[in-house]
């Protein structure tokens, strides 16, 4: 639990980048997979008050926490898996992740999730910043290729990676759209 507070502290600008490579409009439906506390929606929330927010989590604890923090907002909460949980079809116009991707159990998997419940037309944006022990540069570029690798494999297009320098280490944000038709 500690951790996710951690983690989501030194998320807050990884959160606003990837909210911004996002670009959430007023009545979008946006799914947040690895919500931790809830500090990202609470950020969307401020930014779009008129958004339909849901979040998909692992943890028992940061739901928990999440709940306490943006549930009286009509936010919907779901402890579960992004490679497994049932979401619906054809469901969400924006997908947001931010440090999460890599510690899905099958990220492919959970790539070709997020498109199957994104609306056609709908966009995904994940973010990572490496922060293991053997961080580097080199790790956050071969992060942006395999997300690049798993929206092309999904059926995902206009796919755009972006790096940004965000303390402590080199940060990538991969952000793709569902084709309309």
């Amino acid at each position: 639990m500690i951790a996710g507070y951690i983690m989501a502290a030194e998320n807050q600008t990884l959160n606003q980048w990837t909210i911004n490579q996002l670009g959430i409009t007023r009545g979008d439906s946006i799914l947040e997979v690895g919500f931790g506390p809830g500090y990202c929606m609470q950020q969307m929330l401020k930014r779009e008050k008129d958004v339909h927010l849901h979040g998909i989590d692992v943890s028992e604890a940061m739901l928990k926490l999440a709940a306490r923090r943006v549930k009286p907002k009509g936010v919907r909460l779901i402890q579960g898996s992004i490679e497994t949980f049932p979401l619906p079809a054809s469901f969400y116009d924006k997908v947001i992740s931010v440090n999460n991707y890599t510690i899905w159990n099958d990220q492919t998997k959970g790539i070709k999730q997020i498109y199957r419940a994104l609306k056609p037309g709908g966009k995904a944006a994940i973010t990572m910043q490496p922060r293991e022990a053997d961080a580097s540069p080199e790790k956050t570029k071969s992060f942006g290729r395999q997300m690049i690798a798993d929206f092309k494999a999904a059926g995902f297009e206009d796919i755009d990676i972006q790096f940004k320098n965000i303390k402590p280490e080199l940060s990538v944000c991969a952000t793709a759209k569902k084709p309309a038709t």
